[in-house]
């Protein structure tokens, strides 16, 4: 069987082949003339990449970011410092002092934290998550293996361990385990057998109690308080609903959480755990509060509202019943939010136009402080501003046409410009105007206008429009990518004739849909890691989520709603897409996202010879590695270079 066969039948039936116009064991274009391996990198149907192109995309990737992570025990802070190649982990002693490095990671990582001369990260080894621990310069420890971790860890507040959840030693179900980094050997296991999928969402003061979060059930979440020494559960009395975070009041008799009890968005609330009263802290409004600190003593709790986007950032002061606005930085995202034992808080910011900061604001005295220098501040005036618009849909609310929201980032020459259309990763996920330097090439090196819409089933919105687009309305959000060109065309800096789509994961999934759909309007599109076959998406979802895809897709078991997903499909609708489309994908990540992309890839290459496809070995669905994700920026700068180019294909 040849290669476009035995893909076949990993995927699907022989009639499915037959659907698509395809003969079985007709031969397939799995390779290009253009084939060629750089390390851990396959470059197949793409051009060898233009210097200059490389080289112009390097100026955007050095601009580093400092990012807040903890506040140390007796002075500073533990601070990560990205460049393009590296993390280095400094203290950071006060306001713009001189970071003290203290040791390098090769790559991001996506949770790093320090005790002592400890140090606990998180890493992906062979497409899994991985709990090591580095004990000083020694080398690191693997905690964890297979398919354990599932979740992030937790330090302890009374000593030195870590706990995580994970998959069970024997069924594969949940399991809390506390690993004592004193004592080093295997984690122990403190309860297991937890149906579903669950979260570490705090530590108590005394190390007593852990909060946990079964987030299995689409309908509300529920709370539990897990005794650390016995192993006991016991189920909080908190109505079910959505609960973004908790966190333990000081003194261990009620719990602050953000949850959206009684309401479509989500507020900030504290429940007694002696009387079981919730009640509701922060105010109603049409957005969401979406983290939440509080101080050692109580006195202080901080969070920060979603707004359209945006942080917003509001400290309350329970002694002086006031709630304290901070209105300078409005434009942006805060994160990570912590106070010290002196009431400090500290947050990382970033904006479209700024690198990733540290700043700590001090309530006593109203007075918020840049902790990290500036980075490259004279050429970040230059970049573009994320603008807020928003762009009327095909359907009505009350009477009145829905309205999308949408970020615009505009290039400084006049138009007519090409437009890149860029769509989040998430299903129920946002765009928000973080700091992204490929963004800022795209619009100030090649001249792209580039639209970031919020589509029907974002979050960020409210829960009524989170849940728009699922089920048999999955193809609502692309008939908004529809409504998305209507208002392009009516822009007089647009060029509506040279619109590109580029998507993540779903927002993967997002373009192609809407390249079959409007291919006729579209130039071409840009997938990274997408989701191939929704089908498959939802069938083989990791342990915990099935129930949650299911909501949000449909029951695959139901052949009606199966034969649905295939047809909405990229894989089920390669026959409608005819312009050029580039494959971004890792090839070390979980499921089969890998399989189905180079699947995806040979299929289209049926039709026509405009596939691009890149992939690389040691990384997975996010593309992170920093060489990996230059080489990606690089090939994607070149495909947009092409298409903006008038008569391109």
């Amino acid at each position: 069987m040849n290669i476009f066969g035995r893909a076949l039948a990993a995927a699907a039936p022989v009639a499915f082949a037959l659907a698509l116009g395809i003969a079985p064991g007709a031969p397939a274009r799995a390779q290009s003339a253009d084939y060629r391996t750089l390390g851990a990198l396959t470059f197949d149907g793409i051009p060898p990449l233009s210097p200059a192109v490389e080289k112009r995309v390097d100026r955007y990737m050095p601009c580093r970011g400092t990012r807040f992570l903890q506040w140390l025990p007796h002075a500073g802070m533990l601070v990560a410092i990205r460049s393009c190649r590296s993390v280095r982990l400094a203290r950071l002693s006060g306001a713009l002092a001189k970071p003290r490095p203290l040791t390098s990671l090769r790559r991001p990582v996506p949770w790093i934290r320090s005790r002592g001369d400890l140090l606990a990260f998180v890493r992906r080894s062979h497409g899994h998550a991985q709990l090591y621990l580095r004990a000083g310069s020694a080398p690191a420890r693997q905690v964890t293996g297979g398919d354990v971790l599932r979740g992030t860890p937790l330090w302890s507040g009374a000593g030195p361990s870590l706990a995580f959840y994970g998959a069970g030693p024997a069924d594969g179900r949940g399991a809390v385990y506390i690993e004592n980094t004193a004592q080093g050997g295997m984690p122990r296991l403190v309860v297991g057998a937890l149906s579903g999928r669950w979260r570490l969402l705090d530590w108590s003061r005394d190390g007593r109690r852990l909060l946990l979060g079964d987030v299995t059930r689409p309908q509300g979440n529920v709370l539990y308080l897990l005794a650390v020494k016995s192993g006991s559960l016991e189920r909080l009395p908190v109505p079910p609903a959505r609960i973004a975070a908790a966190r333990f009041a000081p003194g261990g008799s009620a719990i602050y959480l953000l949850s959206d009890q009684g309401g479509q968005f989500e507020r900030l609330f504290r429940f007694d755990l002696r009387t079981h009263v919730l009640q509701p802290v922060s105010p109603k409004a049409s957005w969401d509060v979406e983290q939440l600190a509080v101080s050692r003593d109580g006195r202080y709790v901080a969070y920060t509202v979603d707004e359209d986007g945006r942080s917003i950032l509001t400290v309350i002061d329970n002694r002086l019943k006031l709630a304290l606005p901070i209105p300078w930085l409005r434009d942006g995202l805060i994160g990570n939010m912590r106070f010290d034992c002196r009431d400090r808080l500290a947050f990382t910011y970033q904006s479209a136009r700024h690198p990733p900061g540290v700043y700590v604001y001090d309530p006593g005295r109203r007075v918020l402080a840049r902790w990290t220098a500036p980075a490259g501040e004279r050429k970040t005036r230059l970049l573009a501003a994320a603008r807020l618009i928003h762009y009327p849909t095909w359907d009505r609310v009350n009477g009145e046409r829905r309205m999308i929201s949408a970020y615009v980032y505009l290039p400084p020459a006049p138009g007519p410009a090409p437009v890149l259309i860029l769509l989040h990763a998430g299903v129920h996920s946002q765009f928000r105007p973080r700091w992204r330097p490929f963004i800022q090439f795209v619009v100030n090196e090649l001249g792209y206008v580039v639209i970031a819409p919020n589509v029907r089933g974002s979050s960020g919105y409210g829960t009524p429009f989170r849940d728009l687009a699922d089920g048999r309305r999955r193809q609502y959000a692309v008939r908004d990518i529809g409504s998305l060109l209507v208002w392009i065309g009516l822009q007089p800096g647009f060029d509506v004739h040279h619109v590109v789509l580029m998507g993540r994961g779903y927002g993967g999934w997002l373009a192609l849909d809407s390249l079959a759909t409007f291919d006729g309007h579209l130039r071409g599109a840009i997938d990274v890691a997408g989701i191939a076959d929704l089908a498959d998406y939802v069938t083989h979802a990791p342990a915990g989520r099935i129930e949650r895809r299911m909501a949000e897709f449909g029951d695959t078991d139901d052949p009606p709603v199966a034969r649905f997903l295939r047809h909405i499909s990229p894989l089920g609708e390669v026959q409608r897409i005819r312009s050029p489309v580039l494959i971004v994908q890792g090839l070390d990540g979980r499921g089969s996202r890998a399989a189905e992309s180079r699947q995806l890839a040979y299929l289209l290459r049926f039709h026509h010879d405009k596939v691009w496809l890149l992939t690389a070995g040691d990384a997975g669905n996010d593309f992170s590695p920093p060489a990996d994700r230059a080489a990606f920026f690089a090939t994607a700068a070149q495909f947009l270079t092409r298409l903006a180019k008038k008569g391109a294909p």
